[in-house]
């Protein structure tokens, strides 16, 4: 991911949902000590980085204010302060109440609104997680200096534990909030060059549990115009392309055994790298185990590497989610050897190689996946 921009991120970007029918009525009533007397903004965001005015009113001298606006459906608002201060309300209905302090005005508390809660619960998170991104800079940037390369890999390792753990508990948010503003919020956090396959799997199921409304159609927009798809399929650095002969690939199965991708030569073969802990693998597992199902008689199996940490997980998961076919793992999770050597940047991600080694497709997911199954493999 990249976290140069995400403060800013979390002042500036937004989400707007527009005027309809069944609109509703909130209000919020405000009171930060020691704010100066001055307009207080309300102001409304969309998926696409558009900023509505909805109202303003002038505090006064105690910092107390009161501000109004309807919500058609749930969306995410700002109320803009002097000085660039802001504070971010994720509303729907019904009477909200601010309490802050100016000078550390960050520090809010909220109530009357369960989404607006939970947003500055997310948000106060965020905080935690960059605090420990920009530590874990600032001991590798020190150690470079030095010139310790021993200590250096251990502060590498431990700064992409950092990222991933960082990147997760966003998924997790977007994928789990009962909000739909706040999960559109989490999801325009990731960046899109690493976290394409999840923001894909994620418009999806915006679509369908959010069906038609207006921040749905405003983020569809916004994902149509990243044009993942193609980025997947141009080269990368690090990346083995279409064309090349698929490298050889020996780790242990679950019981402890070798299993060698070069073993499987004279069949066509899914090399698949996924994890237990990856909802995006998890939720593609499915269409996975149909294309296993349709074509293991016709020449075709699969081949999975998992980026897993712990062995009871990854167990567990293979079980739970009845992949038959042969499993494989380091156990070195995002270190593993066999995802470095086939660039692999973000998962899930796979590879369709034919009987002669030849890698012929890459990063076939869902419809798209029986497709090419279906036109490869006569």
């Amino acid at each position: 991911m990249k976290y140069k921009h995400l403060l800013f991120f979390l002042i500036v970007s937004g989400f707007f949902a527009s005027c309809g029918s069944g609109s509703r009525k909130f209000t919020i009533a405000g009171s930060i000590t020691g704010m100066p007397e001055q307009t207080v903004i309300l102001e409304q965001l969309n998926a696409n980085d558009v900023i509505t005015i909805v109202d303003s009113q002038r505090s006064d001298n105690k910092g107390n204010f009161e501000i109004a606006g309807v919500s058609p459906e749930p969306g995410l608002y700002r109320l803009h302060f002097a000085k660039n201060k802001f504070i971010l309300l994720s509303v729907d209905k019904g009477s909200i109440k601010i309490n802050g302090d100016w000078n550390t005005i960050e520090n809010y508390n909220v109530t009357g609104s369960a989404s607006s809660e939970s947003l500055k619960k997310f948000i106060v998170s965020i905080r935690e997680h960059l605090r420990d991104i920009n530590t874990m800079t600032m001991v590798i940037d020190t150690l470079q200096a030095k010139g310790n390369d021993s200590l250096l890999q251990v502060a590498k390792k431990e700064f992409q534990d950092v990222q991933f753990n960082f990147t997760e508990y966003v998924e997790i948010y977007a994928d789990t909030t009962r909000s739909e503003p706040n999960a559109v919020f989490a999801a325009r956090m990731l960046n899109a060059n690493t976290e394409f396959n999840y923001l894909e799997t994620f418009a999806q199921s915006l679509g369908r549990k959010y069906p038609g409304t207006k921040m749905t159609k405003d983020y569809a927009e916004y994902y149509a115009k990243l044009d993942l798809r193609s980025h997947q399929q141009k080269a990368e650095p690090g990346r083995i392309d279409v064309g090349a002969m698929a490298p050889d690939i020996k780790l242990q199965t679950l019981d402890g055994k070798e299993a060698s991708l070069s073993s499987l030569r004279g069949k066509f073969v899914l090399l698949d790298f996924w994890a237990s802990w990856c909802r995006p693998c998890r939720a593609e597992n499915p269409n996975v185990v149909a294309a296993y199902n349709k074509y293991k008689d016709k020449n075709f199996t699969i081949f999975s590497v998992s980026l897993d940490n712990q062995k009871d997980k990854w167990e567990q998961a293979v079980k739970d989610d009845g992949l038959t076919w042969t499993q494989v793992s380091d156990l070195k999770g995002w270190s593993s050897d066999a995802a470095r050597m086939y660039g692999v940047q973000s998962i899930p991600f796979n590879y369709l190689i034919d009987p002669n080694g030849k890698i012929v497709a890459r990063d076939l997911r869902g419809e798209q996946l029986e497709i090419i199954l279906k036109q490869t493999i006569k």
